[in-house]
């Protein structure tokens, strides 16, 4: 009798514990409707997009260093570096800023066209000889979305196998 006591107990307080940390992390989700798109942004390296209640995007970081997460207002985006650091910020176009909800803004990639966009940008970097850069496009109406993807790497003493590799 014990035995069962003690596992339904043990099995409440997980419970209870599963609960409250689901509760604490939708707590400091912030959210944005721009258009048909419902935006969370969950911290500053996890973003998702909705369309409805049909998860349309998302990015989730590692939790590293070298992987960072930014918006931007543009479908040109000025990538400028002073001293090895991301220049972020500014009023114009193609300015590039840390992910958060202030600053997600929809944009027209184009004067005359109708559709807006948002924009995402992610950037990785494995240490000095590798790093990869990607920035998503995504409809403000109908939720898909454009990627666009650079990835740098120095290879300084070669690489004797076919270049990229095949998984």
């Amino acid at each position: 009798m014990n035995k069962i006591l003690l596992t339904l107990s043990l099995l409440t307080s997980l419970i209870i514990t599963s609960a409250y940390a689901k509760e604490s992390v939708a707590d400091n989700v912030k959210t944005i409707q721009i258009d048909n798109l419902r935006v969370d942004v969950i911290n500053n390296k996890t973003v998702q997009v909705y369309k409805d209640d049909k998860k349309m995007f998302g990015i989730k970081c590692p939790n590293s260093e070298t992987c960072m997460v930014y918006t931007t207002n543009s479908d040109n985006p000025t990538y400028q570096y002073d001293a090895g650091e991301l220049r972020l910020g500014g009023k114009k176009p193609g300015s590039i800023y840390k992910l958060s909800i202030d600053n997600i803004q929809a944009y027209k990639p184009r004067k005359f066209y109708d559709d807006k966009y948002i924009s995402f940008i992610i950037i990785t970097s494995g240490g000095s000889a590798s790093s990869g850069r990607g920035r998503y496009d995504i409809h403000t109406e109908h939720g898909w979305f454009y990627t666009e993807e650079t990835h740098f790497d120095w290879l300084r003493y070669g690489h004797p196998l076919d270049y990229p590799l095949e998984n």
